[in-house]
């Protein structure tokens, strides 16, 4: 009589194999992430395209200008952030997201991209 890890090794194979089977297309499909060389950048266009803004933890809370506001699209973020929505100054916010290092997104207007303003240091989320 078998044990029951004699029949649970082929069978956890064949799901590695399975697993590992994934079309290279696929896996590629996703716009590759591109890198930002200050704390944050932000883009108009979604996949990291159009018009760049970036901004460094120095510059504290800084209106990310009118072509930005209320139309960035996509994002990475190499430090932490606060993305703020304001008001009618700039320290009325009505609502804030923290971006961590390593946060991005390709699609980021249906999200926060549409409201967001202002970028501060993520101590002020």
């Amino acid at each position: 009589m078998r044990s029951r890890y004699s029949l649970l090794v082929p069978a956890l194979m064949a799901g590695a194999l399975a697993v590992s089977a994934v079309p290279a297309s696929a896996a590629s499909s996703a716009p590759a992430v591109p890198p930002c060389h200050a704390h944050v950048c932000l883009w108009t266009g979604n996949n990291y395209t159009g018009s760049v803004f970036t901004w460094w933890e120095a510059d504290g809370n800084k209106f990310i200008g009118s072509k930005h506001a209320d139309k960035v699209r996509s994002f990475v973020a190499t430090s932490g952030a606060c993305f703020v929505d304001t008001g009618s100054t700039p320290w009325e916010w009505r609502a804030v997201r923290r971006a961590s290092a390593g946060h991005y997104s390709s699609n980021y207007y249906n999200r926060f991209g549409k409201v967001m303003d202002r970028i501060a240091p993520s101590r002020y989320c």
